[in-house]
């Protein structure tokens, strides 16, 4: 979001980021320094309220009333164009904003599907439409559609995620436009020389994952993946970049399974790029993605990779020419895939060049500048 801020001040535009205090103790303009804290807004909100007319009042709906609050606050009429990036900001914004101000909205993932995922952990034989009827599952479904109805324009990054909108919400093809992210490549090749405090071994592979600890992100299945790996060879080394609530659980999953000493596990890292740079082989198991950042680096990097087939990830790899794509949700095709790029170093080495080529012609952020100014334009003089 900063370099396309940033992009986009370079053509002589203002832009504003509304974002969260650190905790969720509040909301700021970042880039002005302008904050206002939860506990200023929330008198406002409980005073009104009382037992009897509002019998609950619960966190989600009350730091949603602290956005709309925080946002009307810094003053809405300022700006010719708001553009949000998730479903929840956007219905926010749509309530309090001037009616004349086109909203745009970014989707990034399918909340509901998403959320979906999280409830089937205890739950595994539920499916959708069971879930869908249940309080939980009505909860999320109609927070998202409200958000979708409530945006001028939604652009997609996937037609994956395209499709799912129009399925799941009915929303019109005629309110979407996709087109792909892009990042500032020449940042990022910069900071693939930094310096990192990791050693790479040297006789060893290394395979990376970056990206939340998280139940969705399907790294389970990598562990035992890697389990399986681990009985035909032994020259490898895997870590784990990044935090998330599956932490504790996926360490003594992989102690369970004698993988100690190859399984590492970094924590949260500010040097991403240069991890990529030691990588031999990246890997992202996930169960549901639109189109992951993650991927987008690797790519830039030049690395192998192996993935899944959920989601938008299909429209960023093409199987055995820019990476290896397994089925969503199964170990043993994601073993047989990384076993394939450790044993053979020439495809491995044809897959990294391929994936490189392809990726420094297609996720330039000027290309995506480009199509965002469109957009804006088209909203602006409609």
């Amino acid at each position: 979001m900063n370099s396309i801020k940033e992009k986009l001040e370079s053509l002589g535009h203002e832009v504003d980021i509304l974002g969260k205090l650190h905790g969720g103790l509040g909301y700021q303009i970042i880039n002005k320094n302008w904050v206002v804290k939860n506990k200023q807004l929330l008198p406002i909100l409980n005073n009104p309220l009382n037992k009897n007319n509002v019998p609950q009042f619960n966190a989600h709906q009350r730091n949603r009333y602290c956005m709309e609050l925080a946002a009307t606050y810094f003053g809405l009429e300022q700006y010719d164009i708001i553009h949000t990036h998730d479903v929840i900001s956007t219905r926010c914004l749509s309530r309090v904003k001037p009616k004349k101000t086109p909203l745009i909205t970014s989707i990034h993932g399918a909340l509901a599907r998403e959320s979906t995922h999280s409830y089937k952990t205890p739950n595994p034989n539920a499916v959708i439409q069971q879930i869908k009827k249940t309080q939980h599952g009505r909860y999320y479904w109609t927070l998202e559609k409200l958000g979708l109805n409530s945006a001028d324009l939604i652009h997609t990054s996937s037609y994956w995620m395209r499709n799912l909108l129009i399925k799941d919400y009915s929303v019109s093809d005629n309110g979407i436009v996709s087109f792909q992210y892009g990042i500032d490549i020449e940042k990022f090749l910069a900071k693939m020389n930094n310096k990192t405090g990791i050693n790479k071994p040297l006789d060893r592979k290394v395979i990376l994952y970056t990206g939340r600890l998280v139940q969705i992100k399907g790294i389970n299945f990598l562990i035992h993946a890697l389990s399986q790996l681990k009985r035909v060879r032994n020259d490898w080394v895997c870590w784990i970049v990044g935090e998330g609530r599956m932490k504790n659980e996926l360490q003594q999953l992989s102690a369970q399974l004698g993988l100690n000493r190859y399984v590492k596990f970094l924590g949260a890292r500010d040097d991403v790029p240069a991890l990529l740079k030691l990588a031999d082989i990246f890997v992202l198991p996930s169960l549901q993605d639109n189109m992951p950042l993650s991927i987008i680096e690797a790519q830039l990097a030049g690395k192998a990779i192996v993935t899944s087939n959920a989601g938008g990830i299909p429209e960023m790899v093409n199987h055995g020419v820019t990476g290896l794509i397994a089925p969503a949700g199964r170990s043993i095709p994601l073993y047989k895939h990384i076993k394939t790029l450790i044993e053979n170093d020439s495809f491995r080495n044809g897959i990294s060049s391929n994936t490189k080529e392809w990726a420094m012609q297609h996720w330039s952020i000027d290309l995506m500048i480009d199509r965002i100014l469109t957009i804006y334009k088209q909203m602006l003089f409609k």
